[in-house]
Formats: structure tokens, sequence, C-alpha cells
């Protein structure tokens, strides 16, 4: 598929030189460098995968499977219990 695309100066020097000091044609080297970028791209770990190898992903096991449903009252919960605590001098430990 041809391609053309408008090159800063300073990077069609560079370039130019790199095709001469390689005996290459600058077409090919763009080709390279296009597939070398592809290449790391698509072997980046996904946000997922670097999570859950962390362990963050699966570390609250308290059994709840509604908190997605119900956070506003498990939040409430929270900071009243946390108010209750602060106020009687208990410590949760």
């Amino acid at each position: 598929m041809p391609l053309v695309i408008r090159l800063p100066t300073d990077i069609e020097a560079g370039l130019r030189r790199l095709s001469h000091e390689e005996s290459k044609p600058q077409a090919e080297i763009v080709r390279a460098l296009i597939a070398e970028r592809l290449a790391t791209r698509t072997a980046r770990t996904s946000a997922y995968a670097i999570a859950r190898r962390l362990g963050v992903i699966g570390c609250d096991d308290d059994g709840r499977t509604d908190t997605a449903a119900r956070h506003a009252e498990y939040v409430r919960a929270a900071l009243r219990s946390r108010r209750v605590r602060k106020s009687t001098g208990k410590r949760r430990g």
C-alpha cells in the first residue's frame, strides 16, 4: 500500500543518513521500524494482567457478591462504624 508522509527536515536527514550507513533503501528502513514498533506494541501486558500478577485482582475475600449494586450502603455502614469506634474510643483490631 503506498503511503505518502511529510517528514520534518531533521527526521528526513536522519533517515537519509541511516539509509546510507546501512546501504538500504529508505522505504525498507521505514517498513522495518514500523514493524518493530507494532511488534512491541502488541506484546504489551494489559492492565488486567498486571493487576492480576500483583495480586490486586481477587484480593478481597469477604464473600460479598453484591458490592457493585449495594456499594453506597456498604460505604455508609463503614463510615457509621468508624464514627462509633471513634466516639467510644474503641479501636478495631
